[in-house]
């Protein structure tokens, strides 16, 4: 096993820049020698290239590069050792994840329950267990075997933007504490079990924001709708009034006494 590991980096949000700190401080071992950023929060994507220190030739912004052929020719060429994708919004096509031996992605659920796109929100509407996972990239949206997880239970006071903010967390120090065995080969990842499959699209959290006034909801099916289309100051849930739409958001507190 080589000391220094070579890597290519898809870094994106909070945890994109967390990881890229981590990795930086490791400097000894791991060397970022190509980045990857989403290009959706300027300010994070200039913090996660300075935690880096790498050269500008060396970053690339968007999904257009690693889709161009030219540059999957030199991004095969490369010979990296790992490829990790933190919170990267596209799937890596194969020409791209099979050009390094290991592979790592981030996602924000206890695979194989909630593959896709917000899997937060749907644990809050159907009480499916809430975890992190780090899995190999493989084909298809979160199908490669895992490296690690942990279930992160939610609280019964959390909104949406209470355990997304927790799963971050999470996802980060799960990578801190398991990369050094994942890059040492001391994790056999395994097999996810497919017959537990769930997927979200991401069209279909669309489908979850408009409460039907005329309609019979028990009152915990409406106040994990609230829930789970509640990010901070926002809420996402909405009715309709004489063709207006009234958008609604909840707090929940163990006592009478809001902050």
């Amino acid at each position: 096993m080589k000391n220094q590991f070579k890597i290519a980096l898809f870094a994106n949000h909070y945890p994109g820049l967390q990881i890229a700190r981590y990795l930086a401080a490791n400097h000894a071992t791991d060397t970022v020698a190509a980045l990857y950023l989403a290009g959706e929060q300027a300010d994070n994507d200039r913090a996660i290239a300075e935690a880096l220190n790498i050269d500008s030739d060396r970053v690339f912004v968007g999904r257009a590069a690693i889709q161009d052929a030219e540059h999957i020719q030199w991004f095969r060429a490369q010979d990296f050792d790992a490829i990790i994708c933190v919170y990267w919004p596209w799937l890596l096509g194969k020409e791209a994840f099979t050009a390094a031996p290991i592979t790592v992605n981030f996602h924000p659920a206890l695979l194989p329950i909630n593959r896709g796109w917000f899997p937060h929100v749907h644990s809050l509407i159907d009480g499916s267990k809430t975890g992190v996972t780090l899995h190999k990239i493989e084909d298809g949206a979160d199908t490669g075997s895992i490296w690690a997880q942990k279930e992160v239970p939610i609280a019964p006071t959390d909104t949406a933007k209470d355990i997304y903010d927790r799963l971050q967390q999470e996802i980060i120090a799960l990578f801190q504490q398991k990369w050094d065995d994942i890059k040492h080969g001391r994790i056999t990842p395994t097999l996810q079990n497919e017959a537990g499959a769930v997927y979200h699209g991401k069209k279909e959290i669309e489908g979850l924001d408009r409460i039907d006034l005329d309609r019979d909801y028990s009152a915990r099916e409406l106040i994990n709708r609230m829930r789970a289309r509640t990010f901070g100051n926002r809420g996402f849930a909405y009715y309709e009034e004489n063709g207006e739409k009234i958008y609604v958001k909840i707090s929940l507190s163990r006592s009478s006494k809001f902050d």
